[in-house]
Order: C-alpha cells, then sequence, then structure tokens
C-alpha cells in the first residue's frame, strides 16, 4: 500500500483531529525512549492523551497502548515511520 492509500484509509476511518492508538511491542528499557520519539514525531500540536503498559507474563516484552490527539492522518504515518527506526521496537500495530 503507498502513501496516498495509507492516507485515504486513515481518513476514512478516523476523525481527524482525534486521538489516534498506537500500539508497540518493546524490550521494557527502551519504552522511555520510544514514548519520547513518539511525541516528537507526532509534533507540537499532538497531545499524548494515555499509555496503558502490560508486560508480558515473563516480564520480557513490554506492549504498549499509546493514544495521542493527532491533527491529521499524515502524523500517523510520521509516527509510524520513526518507530520502524527507533531502537528497541518488536512490533507495530
Amino acid at each position: 500500500m503507498d502513501r496516498d492509500d495509507s492516507l485515504a484509509l486513515l481518513r476514512s476511518v478516523h476523525s481527524f483531529p482525534g486521538p489516534f492508538e498506537f500500539r508497540v511491542v518493546v524490550h521494557p528499557p527502551q519504552a522511555p525512549s520510544v514514548l519520547s520519539a513518539m511525541t516528537a514525531a507526532a509534533g507540537p500540536a499532538s497531545k499524548v492523551v494515555h499509555v496503558d503498559e502490560r508486560r508480558s507474563a515473563q516480564g520480557k516484552y513490554l506492549a504498549l497502548h499509546v493514544q495521542i490527539h493527532l491533527e491529521n492522518a499524515e502524523d500517523v504515518l510520521e509516527v509510524y515511520g520513526v518507530l520502524k527506526q527507533v531502537e528497541g521496537v518488536l512490533l507495530t500495530m
């Protein structure tokens, strides 16, 4: 799926400006840097609404559910683009 298709899909299922939830699996020590990278990528007009953390049974992994109020669909793709480059991110949804 190219960028234009992704933006069209986001706009069809989400209202912007508004909240968007990112789900990210990380190694626990990297959680603070991942959250910082997400908020920086989202831009100055964004606001973190809620963060939920769930550790795996043995504590090796941490699932982050991060809800951020974003201005537009482009901001969503920007955050996902940054997450691809952040050390410690194992999976994004």
